[in-house]
């Protein structure tokens, strides 16, 4: 490399650590009366680890309740519990407010090692009762009659309780029924499934007065108390909904202090997600009309400040989203609900996936576009029957890696091959367009005619990585959004193959050094790679700006890039070792390439 080549790279290295450094520790807070009127926009928010106890909706704690609150009923909670979950109800307004996952770890960083020696998550197992997921807001779940300024609010009105016990002696339904002297009545059931996420929700409403033929389902985030990488997880906390065949996402961040969103149509499902668990409810034969996605802003407090990483941000995005639809004054309607893992497979089991009267709720998981499906799912089985081999999502992702450089040889060999044919011809193509510089016509032909004497086709090189695309971009959507990736050590340093491998702070900066090697072997490749001279700053330009996009991905898509950059470097070297001796043929005769 030139002078000014070298010095363009380190100035870009430099500008690289200081707006890293810079964005780490002086990025601008924001503002508290800001967040305080979003907060009180969206519901207020609990403390972490504290059941919560107030409503959620502006519109619905500004408006009278449609029941009165009766005194005679105590306020109270109730639990549904199965193997996989404990599930905790307020009889005030009969809401969902908490949600603890047993097979899910809240525990991060090296004091997850002793509950997790084999470097697994927890997926198949039970989690101790203090080291769980817990989904907590206020609430999870909420019912409402009417909707936008006209809703009657049930957040306030208490209902008497009825539960039924389970054969395991948990319980396992739960009624909510609030009536007053009119023969106003709403009851709500909730019945949990065996070895499911999913719970049927049923809502029968009899006497309903004027104006209240419609029905509010409003689902509500969590704060990513218990993720190791809060801060990058926080773009994925959306609302969410089935409109028509389209599933509509909004970021809770985009929307904070924003106008709402809002979606007219065909309303299959909506819900809540965050990166790795999602909140989904479903009409069971029915439809809404639209859903409303919204944001708001939670404070941090120092309660949850020693749950966190170091130098998290101080607030974390909520996402509320409220599907509308119209019901009938009295009458009864059934709904599924989801709250767990956004693992496909298991959605997909739970909901019916591909059968008649199929959910849909599989959709809810973010595996890339439509069209990138048929690579994806395959690749996610392969991810995961490769761990049972092997007992380690490191060494899977390795041996994804190695099958899928397999399966692409030909193509990647065929690439390589014609560009390194196009790098021999260079020189004579170069005195071509000096002889012929005055008659272009004649150049043409001149060089399609080198073309054609050294069968070599000028489109070989891009047309095999044009035919791979679709596969990268399938696996970047199942290796920074796949569940089983949470939590998932590799070796060394390496403790959280969904997060950076973050070594050691520099003076505020963050040291990951699996990007450093994934640019290193990237450089490497570049060195090796047949480009023209020219071109040959713009390429290593790119490995910075590589480098930057994966700096705060999680360690295993950059372990995977790391390892598809050694195999290509190989495969240079096989077609550098092919290549020497063989004779180019020129207009002056036969040249034997160097």
């Amino acid at each position: 490399m030139d002078r000014r080549t070298t010095f363009a790279l380190l100035l870009c290295m430099l500008v690289f650590a200081l707006f890293t450094a810079l964005q780490t520790k002086y990025m601008p807070k924001p503002d508290p009366k800001a967040a305080a009127t979003a907060l009180k926009q969206a519901g207020p928010m609990p403390v972490a680890g504290t059941p919560a106890t107030t409503p959620v909706p502006a519109a619905t704690e500004a408006a009278a309740s449609a029941l009165p609150a009766t005194p005679a009923v105590p306020v109270q909670h109730v639990v549904l519990e199965t193997p996989l979950y404990r599930a905790t109800f307020s009889n005030l307004g009969a809401r969902l407010e908490s949600f603890e996952l047993k097979r899910y770890s809240a525990a991060w960083g090296a004091s997850r090692f002793g509950a997790n020696p084999h470097g697994r998550p927890a997926h198949d197992r039970e989690v101790g009762e203090g080291d769980r997921v817990q989904l907590r807001s206020t609430p999870l779940f909420a019912f409402d009659l009417g909707s936008g300024a006209a809703v009657r609010s049930l957040a306030n009105t208490t209902y008497a309780v009825e539960e039924s016990t389970g054969t395991d002696g948990h319980v396992a339904a739960v009624t909510f029924v609030a009536r007053d002297s009119a023969g106003f009545e709403v009851r709500q059931v909730w019945r949990s499934r065996p070895d499911s996420y999913l719970l049927d929700y049923d809502v029968t409403v009899n006497g309903a007065p004027a104006g209240t033929a419609d029905w509010s389902l409003t689902a509500r985030s969590w704060p990513l108390m218990t993720e190791s990488n809060p801060d990058n997880d926080a773009r994925l906390v959306r609302g969410i909904g089935l409109i028509g065949k389209d599933v509509k996402r909004d970021g809770a961040q985009g929307l904070i202090n924003k106008t709402p969103k809002v979606h007219e149509g065909a309303v299959h499902w909506a819900g809540v997600q965050s990166h790795y668990f999602l909140g989904v409810f479903t009409p069971v034969g029915a439809e809404g009309r639209s859903v409303t996605n919204a944001g708001a802003a939670y404070t941090v407090t120092d309660d949850d400040k020693a749950r966190l990483p170091k130098n998290s941000k101080p607030t974390q995005p909520i996402a509320q989203s409220t599907m509308v639809m119209g019901a009938p004054a009295s009458g009864t309607q059934r709904f599924a609900v989801y709250f767990g893992p956004a693992d496909y497979f298991a959605i997909a089991k739970v909901a019916g996936a591909g059968r008649p009267g199929s959910l849909q709720l599989e959709k809810a998981v973010d595996m890339g576009a439509s069209w990138l499906l048929p690579f994806s799912y395959p690749l996610l089985q392969l991810l995961r029957l490769l761990e049972s081999w092997v007992r380690n999502y490191g060494l899977a992702i390795l041996l994804l890696a190695t099958v899928v450089r397999l399966v692409l040889h030909p193509l990647n060999m065929s690439s390589m091959k014609s560009m390194r044919a196009m790098q021999r011809l260079q020189p004579e193509m170069e005195r071509l367009k000096e002889k012929y510089k005055d008659k272009p016509e004649a150049m043409n032909a001149a060089v399609m005619a080198l073309y054609k004497e050294n069968k070599v086709n000028p489109a070989g090189g891009c047309l095999p990585m044009l035919l791979q695309m679709p596969l990268f971009f399938a696996l970047y959507a199942v290796l920074n959004t796949a569940i089983d990736l949470r939590q998932a050590p590799f070796v060394g340093w390496i403790h959280d193959l969904s997060a950076p491998d973050h070594l050691f702070d520099l003076a505020g900066f963050p040291v990951h050094l699996l990007p450093l090697i994934m640019a290193a072997t990237g450089f490497v490749q570049q060195r090796m790679t047949p480009t023209p001279s020219q071109q040959q700053s713009t390429m290593y330009m790119m490995n910075f700006v590589m480098l930057f996009i994966f700096y705060q991905l999680p360690s295993g898509l950059v372990f995977y890039w790391t390892v598809m950059n050694l195999y290509t470097v190989l495969q240079q070297w096989l077609v550098i070792r092919e290549d020497k001796g063989v004779v180019v043929v020129t207009q002056t005769g036969p040249v034997r390439a160097k």
